[in-house]
This record gives C-alpha cells, sequence and structure tokens, in this order.
C-alpha cells in the first residue's frame, strides 16, 4: 500500500530540488524523505528522479506522476490547513418541544461561531434519541428516569385557564373568588380544545384547581399549543394553557382570562444530556445561553 506521506515527499522533493530542502519543508530528517522516495519508486515499479550531485532531476515518469496527483495533494493540504479545530464551528444537536422552542428558545441561540440541528417531538422520543447519540441535549417536560442521564432545571411554567375574549364568565368575580364549583359547572358544559385524546394539561390543572377529575370530550384536539391559543382566539372553545404562550395575548386582549389560581399549576423544565458529555463544549455552551 502507497503511504500519503511518501507522495507529499515526492511533491517536495519535485518542486525543490533536493531531498534536503524537501526535508526542511516537511519537518522530516533526510533520511526518512529519501525513504519515501526509494519506497514510492518500488511501488510504482520506475524511478521517479535522476540522482545528480546536487539536485535531483524528475525523470518521465516522475514528471506524469506529480501532473496526476500535484492537484490531489494541494487539495488535502488545503484542508488540513483550514482545518483548525479551536476556530471550527461547534454544532449542537438539541431536541425540544416545538412550542417551548420558538417562544422561549430561539431568541436565545445567539452564540457566536455555533451551529444548530434542531430535533422536535415528544420527550420520550428525543430521550431516546439523545440516548442513541443522535442529539447533544433535550429541553424535557418531564423527567424520564435513565442512569445515563442527568437533567438541569431551566424554566417552570405555570397553566391558566383561557377562553375565547369575546364571551363573558356568567359568574359574578366575588362568586369565583369564593366558590370555584360554580365555574366548573359552567365549564364543563362548554366546548374543549385539547392537546391529546387523553387530556393531560387539562385534566391535571382541573384536578389540582377543583379537586376532582374532569371527564369530558373535547370538541377539538390539536397537537400544537400555539395552534390552540389561535383556536381560543378565534372562539372554539377553552383549554388550558402554559403562562408563556398567555402572557401577551391575554395583555393584547386576544384571550381571555378564565382563571389564574391561587394554588399555582406548575411544570418544570429540564435541560437533560448524557453524564458522560456533562464537560462538553456543547453543553456548556447551552447552559450559557439558557440561562442568559
Amino acid at each position: 500500500m502507497v503511504s500519503f506521506e511518501w507522495y507529499r515527499s515526492f511533491i517536495e522533493v519535485y518542486r525543490v530540488g533536493t531531498v534536503s530542502g524537501a526535508a526542511q519543508v516537511l519537518h522530516l530528517t533526510q533520511p526518512a524523505v529519501s525513504q519515501h522516495i526509494t519506497a514510492l519508486e518500488s511501488a510504482l515499479g520506475a524511478p521517479l528522479f535522476q540522482r545528480m550531485p546536487r539536485r535531483m532531476l524528475p525523470t518521465e515518469a516522475g514528471k506524469r506522476l506529480y501532473n496526476r496527483i500535484a492537484s490531489a495533494i494541494e487539495t488535502l493540504e488545503s484542508v488540513s490547513a483550514n482545518a483548525n479545530l479551536e476556530n471550527a464551528s461547534l454544532l449542537i444537536r438539541l431536541g425540544s418541544p416545538q412550542e417551548f422552542f420558538a417562544e422561549q428558545i430561539l431568541s436565545r441561540l445567539k452564540a457566536q461561531n455555533t451551529l444548530f440541528s434542531i430535533k422536535f417531538g415528544l420527550a420520550q422520543d428525543l430521550i431516546e434519541q439523545l440516548l442513541n447519540n443522535q442529539l447533544d441535549g433535550v429541553i424535557a417536560t418531564q423527567k424520564i428516569a435513565k442512569s445515563e442521564l442527568e437533567y438541569q432545571l431551566i424554566f417552570e411554567e405555570s397553566f391558566w385557564l383561557v377562553g375565547p375574549p369575546q364571551e363573558e364568565i356568567p359568574i359574578a368575580q366575588d362568586v369565583l373568588q369564593s366558590d370555584l364549583s360554580s365555574l366548573a359547572a359552567w365549564l364543563i358544559q362548554q366546548p374543549w380544545i385539547a392537546y391529546s385524546d387523553d387530556l393531560p394539561i387539562i385534566r391535571r390543572f382541573w384536578r389540582v384547581v377543583f379537586g376532582w377529575r374532569l371527564d369530558v370530550n373535547p370538541q377539538f384536539v390539536i397537537p400544537d399549543l400555539r395552534s390552540i391559543r389561535a383556536a381560543i382566539a378565534h372562539g372554539l372553545g377553552y383549554s388550558v394553557l402554559p403562562d408563556y404562550l398567555c402572557r401577551d395575548w391575554i395583555t393584547a386582549g386576544r384571550l381571555n382570562l378564565v382563571l389564574q389560581p391561587a394554588k399555582a399549576v406548575t411544570n418544570q423544565i429540564w435541560l437533560t444530556y448524557r453524564k458522560s458529555e456533562r464537560l462538553s463544549q456543547q453543553i456548556a455552551t447551552l447552559f450559557n445561553l439558557l440561562s442568559s
């Protein structure tokens, strides 16, 4: 097998004209360069230089070889010269819920000299990709117990009950403050918009706030929280959404805040990564971005 180093030595001897000059360029010893040339000639079965007292003159075979490989060698040397790892762009492969990424993460991704590859999905699927080394980190809405993983808390969301902006709740505010049962009785008659058929967010909120299990069939199931927000704004029904999605729309009059419970219903959001990568540049960069 012909070594790449043999070709490099050949190219430099051809350009410089002497073994000693090529050795200086390549930071090798003269015997090493001579051995490379001899080994290459043996492998190709032809002399590549005429050994003169002060100079190495290329033979016809040497000239043909130079014309064939010079461009390729120069290309490889250019790649090597530009592959400075200290200046290379850092690639971060991040998994996240789509809505949380768009609303809370996207504006923070301003790291210099960093490339981002983003994947959206459910926590279970993204964690599986993380374990398979397909992602460097995951923004997880739940902790999935795996011995290989670590979780760092980065955010806590609160859930609010919201409805269409043009609809009035037929219950006096003083009644709402003292007795939530009237509100619950009215709400179960209203159309509901859920993230999935089992109403995970809505049912948890209902159980914490009202103290019993909600049993309704949602009129709309939309697996995107921002689309649910838009549906509510269009008057299609009621739902429970995280505060970061509601706050500005309520202020602008695009949503009606039905209930922000005194006992907050919260959920923690985590940056998840493999324990073996806790000191990696990718995780350090994510920590800095998400804590800013």
